[in-house]
């Protein structure tokens, strides 16, 4: 399965690319099939790329006190690898494919290219990646203050 340019349009950029970006944006990103059970990102390993789930369905899961813990499975238009991915630091956690998935990829040099020769979609695509973290912060603020609640007699 190649790139779709129209995926990207629709879910992360939220415009019509010119034939230009478009091409600029095929040239940055790989299609890769990933099939069920398959791990897509091992924990504590040096990566450098950045994933976003196309279709199928992944499970995140961390090694918590020498056991392989699920935090949250994702579907499509999810992020992975995004912390290592800017922080070039290792992953914080293993991701594996629950089904038969298409994830697309983009490493450093390829986001450095695409930055310098169409910032126009680096832009959106960046902002993407923020909104996605803020959510995710979200959730766990949401999920943390639930838990403190219930351990304090609260309502469920």
């Amino acid at each position: 399965m190649s790139v779709e340019v129209a995926w990207f349009e629709e879910k992360i950029i939220k415009r019509t690319l010119s034939a230009e970006e478009g091409e600029q944006l095929l040239k940055a990103f790989n299609s890769v099939s990933v099939a069920k059970d398959e791990t897509i990102v091992k924990e504590g390993c040096a990566s450098g790329l950045l994933y976003l789930v196309r279709s199928g369905y992944v499970g995140v899961f961390q090694e918590i006190d020498g056991q392989q813990s699920r935090l949250t499975g994702l579907g499509e238009a999810s992020i992975i690898g995004e912390v290592s991915f800017l922080s070039g630091g290792n992953t914080t956690a293993s991701v594996i494919a629950s089904e038969d998935s298409t994830v697309y990829t983009i490493d450093r040099a390829a986001f450095t290219t695409l930055m310098q020769n169409c910032p126009e979609v680096v832009f959106p695509l960046f902002t993407y990646i923020l909104l996605y973290q803020s959510n995710v912060l979200r959730k766990l603020k949401e999920d943390q203050m639930k838990m403190i609640s219930f351990m304090a007699g609260g309502k469920k």
